[in-house]
């Protein structure tokens, strides 16, 4: 039997609240900070992380095949990076490719733990088959997704084509690009320890 709409709403409200309560307890505030990566950044940010949607195919299909590989995980920091930065992006789409990417990478580096600690026969390959073939579905969304807003009274094609023009100017101005991107990473390490 299906639950009702209210059940479904108490039973958020309840997991909301045993959060908030879980945060508190780590000495956060019961809500993580809001997003703040303008879309037009995190545009730009999730297509310098698409390169790794390839990295974590291959990954997988070695995985799906039984194979556990240790994988320097040192070399794709670059995406770490990012994907952290990406993560809080007010726009859906983007923040959802990066979070993707930070969870190929803990995965991978958990493999790597375990691989290294001779541990590999409790890795559930088939589960963690499962699960990469579920978000990767993810990390292959477009995060141009981001320009459509149901909330706004604006028509769609206007806003998509204001926040292309801003894409556009950032990525032909460089100084005006590690401007706003450096302003955007001095706010994440601000606020990062409430996260």
């Amino acid at each position: 039997m299906f639950e009702t709409l209210d059940e479904i709403q108490t039973k958020t409200e309840e997991l909301r609240q045993r959060v908030a309560a879980a945060r508190i307890a780590q000495g956060q505030p019961p809500e993580p900070p809001e997003n703040f990566v303008p879309i037009p950044l995190g545009i730009i940010l999730a297509e310098q992380l698409a390169p790794f949607y390839k990295i974590a195919v291959q990954y997988a299909a070695v995985v799906a095949a039984g194979t556990l590989t240790r994988v320097d995980t040192s070399k794709l920091e670059k995406y770490r990076e990012t994907a952290k930065l990406a993560s809080m992006c007010v726009g859906f789409h983007s923040g959802l490719i990066a979070n993707t990417v930070e969870w190929c990478l803990r995965e991978m580096d958990e493999v790597n733990t375990a691989i290294d600690e001779g541990r590999e026969s409790e890795i559930d390959v088939a589960s963690l088959t499962r699960k990469f073939s579920f978000f990767l579905s993810f990390m292959d969304d477009s995060p141009w997704a981001d320009t459509y807003d149901h909330k706004s009274t604006r028509p769609h094609h206007i806003r998509e084509a204001e926040i292309k023009a801003e894409v556009e100017r950032l990525k032909n101005d460089p100084e005006a690009y590690q401007a706003e991107l450096d302003a955007a990473w001095r706010h994440y390490h601000e606020i990062e320890h409430l996260i």
